[in-house]
């Protein structure tokens, strides 16, 4: 069975997107992507589409990747995002990751590519089922508290009547 995999591709450069997605396909993923170089458009791809993981070019003529960590912050989407980049320095990367990157790799040696992406839909998932326990856990204590308030009140209300 074929993963599908939809990436949303933060990258100025068509042949860079292209080689990153056939080093993903090479790892037998079927890829569903889409290409955006500002802010405006990435903002846009989030609202509309439903992503697995941002894959993002650090330095664009037009936008970079830390204002893709940020863009990605304020639209409260919880989504792996993972720096590419060319000319990322060790400094930058740091930067990155403090500023929310999952991961950074280099475009010359894309080998750590697809574990990255597997560790990072892993820890994805991981959050996503803590959240959903969490939900319910808040969902029973209310309901809880609500039953304990309905039998005292039933309680008040007998107690009147006797």
């Amino acid at each position: 069975m074929v993963k599908v995999l939809r990436i949303l591709m933060v990258e100025d450069s068509e042949d860079d997107a292209l080689l990153v997605l056939h080093q993903i396909k090479r790892g037998g993923y079927d890829v569903e992507y889409e290409r955006v170089e500002t802010a405006e458009l990435m903002k846009k791809a989030l609202m509309e589409k439903t992503w697995d993981i941002i894959l993002s070019d650090y330095k664009m003529p037009r936008f970079t990747g830390l204002e893709a960590i940020k863009v990605l912050k304020k639209s409260g989407i919880d989504l792996p995002l993972i720096i590419i980049s060319g000319t990322i320095g060790e400094d930058i990367a740091v930067e990155a990751m403090k500023t929310g990157a999952q991961d950074y790799l280099m475009k010359d040696n894309l080998r750590r590519l697809l574990p990255a992406i597997e560790r990072e839909l892993g820890e994805a998932k991981s959050r996503a089922e803590k959240k959903i326990l969490e939900q319910k856990q808040m969902i029973a204590e209310q309901e809880h508290l609500a039953n304990l308030y309905f039998f005292e009140s039933m309680n008040q209300v007998n107690r009147e009547y006797i």
